[in-house]
């Protein structure tokens, strides 16, 4: 009974985003035609002109502009479903959907404005009476964006808040509990926003049946084998199974099939998943090839506006925010001083893009009689962190002085960290694809729950980023940086 309610909420939550929409699109038309006759004085200057000066009359919205933010909200969600918006986005940080939601709605725009002119047109009489203030239509869709990006991502965060917690996430059983298999259970665990809970692994060896297998060693995290493959069509219905994930690369035609017919007769929806993480998974994408789905190799586009702008981009704003953080920056460095010996700054030699190494500043966080170039501390219970050293790892604000690498072009603001020399040289040909980009200051290995194992032991959110690289991908880490600093994560 509780499984049920709470799938039933997880389906009212995701249901009442077109309402969401609609009503955000509407509200936003009424906001915006009261902004329009802030600055308006009206008749209470005839009567008090002192009074004038602070409060102007407002007219009640007309029922023209309502019917404009009606009809402006129909089209965002016809087209939002045409663009199948309101089904679940897996990407990563969903930048999938925001990206959507942007296009989605310029689209509205531009269909209902054709749409209404044509309307305008045909009419005839009347034509002025029908028109409609620019500026106002205006705010209205810089509210309307604003305000569905914004309540998706609140809606994405109590998704996401829920699904940590079990409630209404589907559970997904992995057939295979090799490589392959136990890279997939730490995918999910990582990301519980998408709703996908493992509940344990089978495999065909029957020696590993009911063993806890390891497949997070940074967070010490196992699965049970609940079976073997003859025992699939049980497992399922024993624990409820809504998910069955194969991660046997190598399987024969005769396993899948079989796999699929218990999945058929208990009502589980079955997926398969290549051996594609030898070659990478950012590299392949999955392409219907005269019908016939194959997984091919993706290459990067160019993207040489893309850099010009980030890099005019990352100037302005370090710039920026060097000017307003100067004075938190002169204070931290008098108490690193203070604290203990040494300077303040910890200056260390990094590899950046293509190889080429670069002065990297940071804030000290560690004794000054500490080796420079040892591997960085697994906890801040290190002996080795200074007491202001703790606080500044916590906060991210030992990662302050880095703007002046970013003035200078050694890094960005988003992009790989960037790694001591004498890890680089160990490289293997797949890890040397992160020098592909140039390194940044935060990234998506910093935003995951992969911050405890080392940079060059994870390349998945490296290599997806230097292959997803957009503005707005960049601006999505960058929020999110700072609610993770925020919050002290």
């Amino acid at each position: 009974m509780k499984r049920h309610m709470s799938k039933l909420l997880i389906v009212s939550l995701r249901g009442c985003r077109p309402l969401l929409d609609f009503v955000l699109v509407y509200g936003a038309f009424f906001i915006a035609y009261h902004l329009y006759f802030l600055n308006k004085p009206g008749i209470w200057g005839d009567y008090c002109p002192e009074l004038a000066a602070t409060l102007y009359y407002i007219p009640a919205p007309t029922h023209h502009y309502m019917t404009l933010g009606m009809g402006l909200g129909l089209v965002a969600v016809i087209v939002f479903a045409f663009m199948r918006l309101y089904h679940d986005d897996t990407s990563v940080l969903h930048v999938h959907e925001y990206r959507g939601v942007l296009v989605g709605f310029a689209i509205t725009v531009l269909l209902f404005l054709a749409f209404y002119y044509l309307w305008v047109a045909y009419t005839g009489p009347g034509v002025r009476e029908k028109l409609f203030s620019r500026r106002i239509f205006g705010y209205a869709c810089l509210l309307s964006i604003a305000g569905i990006v914004s309540a998706r991502a609140l809606l994405n965060h109590l998704m996401y808040l829920l699904h940590r917690h079990g409630i209404g996430a589907r559970r997904v059983l992995i057939y295979g509990a090799g490589v392959t298999g136990r890279a997939v259970a730490r995918r999910l665990s990582e990301f519980p926003a998408f709703g996908l809970i493992a509940v344990g692994f089978v495999d065909d060896d029957p020696q590993l049946a009911c063993n806890p297998i390891l497949f997070d060693a940074a967070r010490r995290q196992s699965l049970p084998v609940l079976g073997t493959g003859e025992q699939l069509g049980e497992c399922i219905r024993r624990h409820l199974v809504d998910e069955v994930l194969l991660a046997v690369p190598g399987a024969s035609a005769e396993q899948m099939y079989q796999v699929v017919q218990d999945c058929r007769t208990h009502n589980s929806t079955f997926h398969f998943v290549p051996n594609v993480y030898q070659i990478a998974f950012q590299h392949t994408v999955t392409r219907d090839f005269v019908g016939i789905p194959v997984i091919s190799l993706r290459y990067a586009p160019g993207r040489v506006v893309y850099l010009a702008c980030k890099r005019v981009f990352d100037v302005l704003l370090s710039l920026l925010l060097l000017l307003v953080c100067m004075p938190l920056l002169i204070l931290l460095a008098g108490i690193i001083r203070a604290s203990s010996k040494g300077p303040a700054l910890f200056v260390q030699t990094r590899v950046g893009l293509d190889g080429t190494p670069f002065r990297m500043f940071k804030f000290r966080t560690m004794h000054a009689a500490e080796p420079a170039y040892a591997l960085k501390p697994a906890h801040t219970r290190d002996p080795r962190i200074t007491a202001i050293g703790r606080w500044l790892r916590r906060t991210s604000l030992d990662e302050l002085p880095q703007l002046l690498n970013v003035l200078i072009g050694h890094m960005s603001l988003v992009g790989p960290r960037p790694e001591m020399p004498f890890i680089v040289e160990r490289y293997t040909e797949l890890q040397r694809e992160r020098l592909k980009a140039k390194p940044g200051i935060t990234g998506l290995w910093q935003l995951s729950a992969d911050r405890r194992v080392p940079i060059h032991e994870n390349m998945d959110y490296d290599l997806y980023y230097i292959n997803e690289q957009s503005f707005l991908l960049d601006i999505v880490i960058l929020i999110q940086t700072f609610f993770f600093a925020f919050r002290g994560i």
